[in-house]
């Protein structure tokens, strides 16, 4: 049964009428699923909870340019982006954010309706505080032009928890 008392498809689809009928969606891929723990690392386990990826999506997305593929969309109608994250075993999956939680009150082993489109590949969700260090050292600037190196300080800034942490990333006398 689905979150609003609806019966589950049988076999959810991975086109816009999939478990919600939305007519012409935004959404190009849609799929109901369970809340799962998923464990990262060798020496060091980081467990997150994640949304695998229904096998049946792997041949219709770009996954051969893109291992990493950025995807835009919402987890129980909240707005979400990442990225499809690949694992050893040939599976794939999402990082289902804290805020799931505090907004819907789903947890691991609730399943839950995913939508999504493939992302701009490029895009970086710039904080603040990242993009005020670029502007005033132009040499820090010229040393991140990669987008993969900005994008990757751009996301451990962004998953700080406090303002005063994201702010130690920028350089003394720069703020």
């Amino acid at each position: 049964m689905l979150l609003d008392g609806r019966q589950r498809a049988s076999t959810p689809t991975s086109t816009t009428s999939g478990p919600r009928d939305r007519g012409m969606s935004y959404f190009t891929h849609d799929f109901v699923g369970e809340i799962a723990l998923h464990g990262v690392g060798k020496s060091r386990v980081i467990t997150y909870k994640v949304l695998f990826m229904p096998p049946r999506f792997e041949a219709d997305l770009p996954f051969r340019r893109y291992p990493r593929l950025r995807i835009e969309g919402e987890i129980a109608d909240v707005p979400v982006r990442g990225a499809w994250m690949p694992v050893g075993d040939g599976r794939r999956y999402f990082i289902v954010s804290p805020d799931i939680k505090a907004n819907t009150g789903l947890d691991v082993g609730d399943e839950v309706e995913m939508r999504f489109r493939v992302d701009d590949q490029d895009y970086v969700d710039m904080p603040d505080a990242l993009q005020f260090a670029l502007n005033a050292d132009d040499a820090a600037s010229a040393r991140t032009s990669k987008m993969d190196e900005i994008g990757c300080v751009a996301f451990t800034i962004a998953a700080t928890l406090a303002a005063e942490t994201t702010w130690r990333f920028v350089p003394r006398g720069r703020h």
